[in-house]
């Protein structure tokens, strides 16, 4: 950003530069929201219920055997709906109930493992919809972050001097802007993996890094 403008003299002092800096830091996540249901098909509502009900159970105990617990582990979605045939008569030939779990998983070293123990327990009847990992506690890297965008500023507010021939003071204003904390990284529906799982080796599970990014405003005297 360059030096403060005319149009500006009635918000800043005359004798100021003001800059924007920009810090940020890469972490790996360590938390996971980790999505699974449940998906059965029967003749009647009743089996449908029944069928659902007892993988769900099964699922659920799987899941808390990996030391996950109850409170982590939230209903977020629940549906039982007609199957109905693709002719003209369009009749029920059926229902389909759809049961979704929400696992907090706050060591996420055992999202491979919890996956692998749900899709066992209930085979073809198990998806795996996704997986969001993040960041429990940014604020350690959110200061680190600061301390890189008040550097960023300074050192573009000194250039900016330099050029103008003038000598930099001390900051006489600062507020932090629209800085962005890690976004929630979604994995694509793992669907596929119903039904994959038994001898086979675990699900890898690549956690990479986010960002952790802060924007800061500063605007520094001149002498």
């Amino acid at each position: 950003m360059s030096p403060v403008q005319a149009e500006d003299l009635d918000h800043h002092p005359l004798r100021s530069i003001q800059v924007e800096g920009n810090g940020h830091v890469s972490i790996p996540p360590d938390k996971a929201d980790l999505t699974l249901s449940v998906e059965v098909q029967a003749k009647s509502a009743e089996a449908a219920h029944d069928q659902a009900a007892a993988v769900m159970t099964s699922l659920i105990n799987a899941v808390k055997n990996e030391t996950v617990a109850d409170k982590d582990i939230q209903t977020s979605y629940v549906s039982l709906s007609p199957i109905y045939s693709q002719d003209a008569a369009n009749r029920i030939n059926g229902y389909q109930l759809s049961n979704q779990i929400t696992v907090y998983v706050r060591d996420i070293g055992k999202v491979s493992a919890i996956i692998d123990s749900a899709v066992k327990v209930g085979g073809n009847q198990v998806r795996v919809q996704g997986i969001n990992l993040g960041i429990d506690n940014p604020e350690v890297a959110l200061t680190q972050a600061r301390e890189k965008a008040y550097a960023n500023a300074r050192t573009k507010a000194e250039q900016y001097a330099k050029l103008a021939g003038v000598t930099l003071d001390r900051a006489i204003h600062i507020s932090e802007g629209a800085g962005a904390l890690p976004i929630s990284t979604p994995y694509q529906e793992m669907s596929l993996l119903k039904g994959a799982v038994g001898a086979s080796a675990p699900t890898p599970i690549q956690i990479g890094e986010q960002e952790v990014s802060v924007t800061v405003n500063v605007i520094f005297g001149i002498e």
